[in-house]
């Protein structure tokens, strides 16, 4: 995993949020970048401790923003709060960092936004855009896509050719958005849910959420 920014790269940077994810972010920059920014911690606004299990500190991005020369990573699942973090990171000033995965494969004509989190194993397809999205392990985005701002993908999500995603949309682990045509796309609404394992091959409305149903048996189980 490696950082990109925007701009030159700061000598420090930290992370929003202090959860698991949070964590397996850093982990994977800290130890699989060459030439990273030195990290000096997490970002969290209730968090209960100024130290972390791992041994690094807990500042709230007030502090942050007074170092100086420090950029910032957001691995955050919750497009709304993603919104809302990436807004307040703008108005202090801090720099917002992507990384990516290794291995992972982006398609050299895709484009992808400020702060894009790609995780290891995830694909990016031809003549794709992506705004400050979050995508997880394994998530492909296929060719002729376009994806809003604040998106989130988790693990192991699908979305195929000729299809467009409207801001602030959650797709859920294992999901599948099947393709659209060059002459009709397939549009998933702004603020659309999509839920873990479903599969989806119409548009959906604006706001919506669609889910799969659950699974049942098809049989007793063999004594």
């Amino acid at each position: 995993m490696y950082v990109i920014s925007d701009s030159p790269n700061p000598s420090r940077m930290v992370c929003f949020g202090a959860s698991g994810t949070c964590v397996q972010v850093m982990l994977d920059l800290v130890h699989q970048s060459q030439g990273a920014p030195r990290f000096s911690g997490y970002v969290a606004d209730r968090f209960g401790s100024r130290v972390h299990a791992d041994g690094h500190p807990v500042s709230s991005l007030e502090e942050v923003a007074e170092w100086g020369d420090v950029g910032i990573v957001v691995p955050i699942h919750d497009p709304r709060d993603r919104r809302s973090v990436f807004t307040r990171i703008r108005k202090l000033g801090i720099p917002i960092l992507g990384s990516r995965g290794l291995p992972h494969l982006s398609h050299p004509a895709a484009a992808l936004g400020e702060g894009v989190i790609v995780s290891s194993t995830t694909r990016v397809g031809f003549a794709t855009t992506i705004g400050n999205a979050s995508l997880a392990l394994g998530d492909l985005i296929a060719h002729d896509v376009t994806v809003g701002e604040y998106c989130t993908f988790a693990a192991g999500s699908i979305v195929l050719g000729h299809v467009n995603i409207g801001d602030d949309v959650f797709v859920g682990a294992g999901a599948i958005i099947k393709n659209g045509t060059s002459s009709r796309p397939l549009n998933i609404g702004t603020g659309a849910v999509i839920g873990v394992g479903a599969v989806v091959d119409r548009d959906v409305p604006p706001g919506a959420v669609v889910i799969s149903p659950r699974a049942r048996p098809l049989r007793e189980a063999l004594s």
